[in-house]
């Protein structure tokens, strides 16, 4: 504790230097100039992130809607939306106990994050699943240790989890998934990701901070060193060399146990974590999806300025409709198809493609 306000302390007295003389902060690309000009007497500088700019509260489902309305109201409307209960039929849900992953993992080398407070290209290591586990719980360790696990290759995993109502259909296409794992006080950097998203929490509770993809220029997106995040600490807002995040408008979920946060593809999310803390996640694209995203175009840090429409309206090019054929009931991951995000890419940019050359020969075919 004593070190954690130190730290702050220091920062906050090296962003008043910064008002004078306004140094690269470590998270900025180099060369970068659009930043600065802030004071630290604005209100909400030094704050964590979620304590930032204005908040409401995300849309909350306690009933599952169906394909159609689910993909017309909130994936094609870009909104999201808290599914509640909707992971607790996940075979995860109740079968995954520190004890059942054990088992499963016991000597397989994970990915560990050493700092709960993510730093994008910060130090990780490799341990055992076993070791993970052992140091997660130690006190001296409450700082420290964020285990991220993809488990694309282990179909003993894969057959606990499956696409999720309502997006279970066989022209829908996951990508990946990943089990994110701590003993809470994770705080995630504000990213965004190249897909539509099911954050499925099977314990603890996450607070989340969603952003839209207009607010791009205000949280300095198109400056940060590692692109797809922002150069904002999540545990310390600079307004001195961020003054634009104070102002942001940003929607807040709160998921507990057996929880679906739906974020949609491109969105902007920061997310912070309490309790022993086991997620899943699913990235997932539709085979239509090519109707609207065109990569050529696509450049997230340029939403909300006069180089790209807005992102509602890039996105308004998708079908108003899109097929759903309903997958078996009893279909897991592990019996399904896996799509990954450069195979995505390459499909959606042969399909435009297509679709560009018989335009071009004086057909009717909608980008």
């Amino acid at each position: 504790m004593f070190l954690c306000a130190f730290a702050k302390v220091f920062l906050l007295w090296v962003s008043t230097l910064g008002e004078a003389k306004a140094p690269v902060p470590p998270t900025v690309e180099p060369g970068a100039k659009d930043f600065g000009g802030g004071t630290s007497d604005t209100p909400g500088h030094g704050a964590w992130m979620q304590e930032v700019g204005h908040s409401k509260p995300v849309e909350v489902l306690t009933g599952l809607p169906d394909w159609q309305t689910f993909y017309q109201d909130y994936v094609r409307a870009n909104r999201p939306v808290v599914l509640k209960n909707a992971a607790q039929t996940q075979k995860a849900f109740s079968k995954w106990t520190d004890e059942y992953l054990l088992d499963l993992w016991r000597k397989r080398r994970v990915d560990v994050e050493i700092k709960k407070v993510e730093e994008r290209g910060g130090p990780t290591v490799q341990w055992p699943f076993e070791k993970f586990l052992r140091e997660m719980y130690k006190v001296e360790r409450k700082d420290e240790l964020y285990a991220v696990i993809g488990f694309e290759d282990d179909a003993q995993a894969l057959a606990d989890v499956a696409l999720p109502q309502p997006a279970r259909c066989q022209e829908v296409w996951p990508q990946s998934a990943t089990l994110w794992m701590s003993n809470g006080g994770t705080m995630s950097v504000l990213h965004n990701d190249d897909g539509e998203n099911f954050l499925m929490l099977l314990d603890g509770t996450k607070s989340v901070m969603l952003v839209h993809q207009d607010d791009a220029p205000n949280i300095y997106a198109h400056i940060a060193k590692v692109r797809g995040t922002s150069p904002v600490r999540q545990d310390f807002v600079d307004l001195v060399m961020f003054p634009r995040f104070g102002n942001i408008t940003w929607l807040h979920g709160e998921i507990g146990p057996g929880d679906i946060l739906f974020i949609p593809h491109t969105y902007w999310h920061q997310v912070n974590s309490k309790g022993r803390n086991l997620a899943l996640n699913i990235w997932w694209s539709h085979e239509a999806d090519w109707r609207w995203w065109d990569l050529n175009q696509y450049d997230a840090t340029q939403f909300g300025t006069s180089k790209l429409p807005s992102f509602n309206e890039f996105k308004s090019k998708a079908s108003k409709s899109v097929k759903c054929t309903p997958l078996p009931s009893h279909q897991t991951l592990a019996e399904g198809k896996l799509v990954d995000e450069g195979q995505t890419k390459e499909i959606i940019r042969k399909k435009r493609a297509k679709a560009a050359k018989r335009q071009n020969k004086g057909g009717h075919q909608e980008l």
